[in-house]
């Protein structure tokens, strides 16, 4: 049980990073123009 809820938790904060990661670079790319 607290492994699987170990998991969980682990796999949300992985999703919110990778979310995070895409938003910036995002905003990287509109700030920063290709050479």
């Amino acid at each position: 049980m607290r492994s699987s809820k170990y998991t969980e938790h682990y796999t949300d904060t992985f999703i919110t990073f990778k979310e995070i990661m895409r938003t910036v670079s995002n905003i990287y790319h509109n700030c920063v123009p290709d050479k």
